[in-house]
């Protein structure tokens, strides 16, 4: 029992991390596109 819970915790663990490296790359993303998706709308207001 005791080392069914260290298996599920060890697995939570490893999805934890999972779930930050896609928010960092989707932060990451966003970060490259919006610069170009801000360009366009800076010159039709200049």
């Amino acid at each position: 029992m005791i080392d069914l819970k260290r298996n599920l915790f060890k697995i939570d663990v490893r999805a934890q991390k999972d779930e930050e490296k896609v928010f960092m790359r989707t932060a990451w993303i966003l970060t490259e596109l919006f610069p170009l998706l801000f360009i366009p709308i800076m010159i039709r207001v200049c």
